[in-house]
């Protein structure tokens, strides 16, 4: 929150925060039958214990993936390569209310029950521990019940990805998280 009359330089900000680059990962969760998978790229460690692994992820309040995480409270972090950045389109541009995400995409689900992609850098299976609620994002700290490097190569950042997409993706990349800024607006006041 911030204190009134106190102006905020948006754009030093924006820079500063613009520095940053995260790595690009489908989150999947399933619940029985029901499966989704998305984008996301607010993933950290949050011990440097490493008897004790866990992370933080911030996914959107809104989304199905949360959903399906709020009922199992267990999910899969797949770690894209760079060569994987035809993945983003697939589950980044629309819902799992709308599509079934794994119709044409081949997976076998770990041992939380999520979808693990083949191919990926590695994965990290986990468990919810608890929830940090940010407004218009959920915050999970979780416990690493699994993981595996499956190929030790350069991940997918977030930074590449408008050098990597075709131009009517980057488009379609930019207009969504223009809408999702406007909603999440909404939802931070």
């Amino acid at each position: 929150m911030l204190l009134v009359g106190v102006l905020m330089d948006q754009a030093s900000i924006a820079g500063v925060l613009g520095k940053l680059d995260s790595e690009v990962f489908v989150l999947t969760a399933a619940d029985g039958d029901r499966r989704n998978g998305q984008i996301v790229c607010w993933v950290q460690p949050a011990t440097i214990v490493p008897q004790v692994p866990r992370v933080v992820v911030g996914i959107g309040r809104l989304t199905y993936t949360r959903e399906l995480i709020e009922v199992s409270r267990r999910f899969a972090l797949n770690l894209l390569g760079q060569d994987q950045w035809q993945w983003v389109p697939d589950f980044g541009f629309r819902s799992g209310r709308e599509a079934d995400k794994f119709a044409t995409v081949p997976f076998e689900r770990g041992m939380t029950g999520s979808p693990l992609l083949p191919g990926i850098v590695g994965y990290l299976e986990c468990e919810v521990r608890s929830v940090l609620d940010g407004g218009a994002h959920l915050f999970y700290l979780a416990d690493v019940l699994a993981g595996r490097l499956v190929a030790d190569r350069e991940p997918l950042r977030l930074s590449q990805l408008p050098a990597l997409l075709p131009p009517e993706d980057l488009s379609t990349m930019i207009r969504l998280r223009e809408q999702d800024i406007l909603r999440d607006l909404a939802l931070l006041r």
